[in-house]
């Protein structure tokens, strides 16, 4: 017979408090809690998945089902977001570099492809160099326009 667990009822973890013991177990005879999330849906969560360390190698519940999903897809929008802003810091930098090098039109092109789509353009300029070591403007799902064959490269 399993001991008796710690009682957790009142904490909280996330956004998850613990409101009563469940009668269920897990395998290695870890207690299961119900916790109530802060959008009011119930979720039973087994003892050893409440914890406050996320940086732990298990995974930890710190919210339902729902509002989980909905912290994954901000978390992968927060990303996305800085890996852009990266981006158009980089393309900034290598531009500065190449003024007086290139025409002056593809420095007032935009930065990154994300950049030509918010402005409803379909080429941008980043700066930097194709594969084909082409310094030229991109169209948006094209590629280098000097490997298209459509401007040659500075």
């Amino acid at each position: 017979m399993p001991s008796k667990p710690r009682n957790r009822v009142g904490e909280v973890y996330g956004q998850l408090l613990v409101v009563r013991a469940s009668e269920r177990r897990t395998k290695s005879g870890n207690a299961f809690w119900w916790c109530r999330c802060s959008c009011g849906r119930e979720r039973e969560v087994p003892s050893d998945k409440l914890s406050h360390n996320t940086a732990r190698k298990k995974p930890v519940v710190m919210a339902c089902l729902a509002c989980s999903r909905e912290l994954q897809v901000e978390a992968v929008c927060a990303k996305n977001d800085r890996e852009e802003r990266r981006r158009r810091l980089e393309a900034e930098r290598s531009r500065v570099e190449l003024k007086g090098t290139v025409p002056e039109r593809w420095l007032s092109l935009p930065l990154t492809d994300a950049h030509a789509r918010e402005r409803g353009e379909v080429l941008f300029f980043r700066g930097t160099r194709c594969l084909r070591n082409h310094l030229a403007p991109y169209r948006i799902n094209g590629g280098c326009l000097a490997c298209a064959g459509q401007m040659p490269s500075a």
